[in-house]
């Protein structure tokens, strides 16, 4: 696939932010919903155009709920017509069909939104842009937004790495190293005189002849045994976290070195391989972060008590909104969907 030239891109922002105005103005005008929706699917840059314009306007502060009568229509349906509301906006009946016929349906509002669009956009580019950069050179292997990549070594040992996750590879005459950047992955380590090794932030975990996954959070650095066994350490002060991590265990260390040791079936440690998420006692907010690699969209969870709550359950990774679904109504919250790659989920 050729990524859009430069004047694409330009037109295709130009025109998300109309329909964000247009569709914003007449909620309820089925034909602009189809025209939109043609609009979306005419182009890939129509439809990046829009995701981005959606995650901007959200951390902006400039999105709100998607009114339960349109949820109901939407529930279901992954290619339902999108629907972002804007506080203040004037309702008229539109149909645009072209940029102009947006830029008219949308009123002489849209130069300070485009003004302030383009402001947040440039700094949002900044702020991204720099921690991918730095991510891409340091890794040797990355995994994409939905995509399961699986990789044999030199010495015949498997790598699978979760979507969106990244690793770097070091293998020399007296170690095999690997760094975990981001995400998760699972190790399946053959035998060789030198000692499997995996870094990720200040925890290293030593293999002795197992399966066993690590992930990244935003709070804490989890190891997991599916057959085997390893060991855990703190790599900054030396300190053993856990001598031997057997089939079944789990541990998780905060930024802080505080370890938590848990236990897990060993069939359900690295399920995520076989598109299934299985969580025990974890809370909303956890579980979201494991589903957004897998989700091509956003999923954002507003301020109040569901993110805390806790929930133990299996999701289908292969089905994030119907996982969403399920999670929320395990934890009395909901979803709310303002298009089909951006998900709302709140307190019910």
């Amino acid at each position: 696939m050729t990524e859009a030239s430069d004047p694409d891109r330009k037109r295709a922002d130009a025109e998300a932010l109309d329909w964000i105005i247009a569709l914003q103005e007449a909620p309820e005008d089925l034909e602009a919903r189809a025209r939109f929706d043609q609009w979306r699917a005419a182009a890939p840059a129509n439809a990046r155009a829009w995701v981005e314009s959606a995650r901007i306007y959200e951390g902006l502060g400039e999105v709100s709920p998607v009114h339960s009568e349109h949820w109901s229509r939407l529930r279901g349906r992954h290619d339902a017509a999108s629907i972002v509301l804007i506080p203040g906006a004037r309702r008229r009946r539109t149909t645009p069909g072209t940029r102009s016929e947006a830029r008219r349906a949308s009123g002489k509002g849209r130069a300070p939104i485009a003004a302030l669009l383009s402001a947040a956009a440039a700094a949002l580019v900044v702020v991204l842009a720099a921690p991918e950069a730095v991510l891409r050179w340091q890794a040797d292997a990355i995994a994409g937004t939905g995509e399961l990549r699986t990789m044999t070594l030199e010495d015949g040992s498997h790598i699978s790495l979760s979507p969106g996750s990244a690793v770097s590879i070091d293998y020399s005459s007296a170690e095999r190293r690997i760094g975990l950047l981001r995400g998760q992955a699972w190790f399946d380590v053959q035998d060789d005189p030198r000692p499997f090794r995996v870094a990720a932030r200040h925890v290293e975990t030593t293999d002795i002849g197992t399966a066993f996954e690590v992930g990244l959070t935003d709070g804490a650095t989890r190891v997991a045994v599916g057959h085997g066994i390893v060991r855990v350490d703190d790599a900054r002060t030396g300190r053993t976290i856990s001598e031997r991590l057997v089939a079944g265990q789990d541990v998780s260390v905060d930024p802080a070195g505080k370890a938590l040791l848990g236990t897990a079936p060993p069939e359900l440690i690295g399920a995520w391989r076989d598109g299934r998420l299985a969580v025990q006692d974890r809370s909303v907010s956890e579980v979201v972060d494991a589903l957004r690699p897998w989700h091509r969209g956003i999923i954002l969870v507003r301020p109040g008590a569901l993110a805390g709550r806790r929930v133990t359950g299996i999701y289908d990774l292969q089905d994030t909104a119907g996982a969403l679904g399920a999670l929320t109504k395990a934890s009395g919250g909901r979803v709310t969907q303002i298009t089909p790659w951006l998900l709302i989920l709140s307190d019910g």
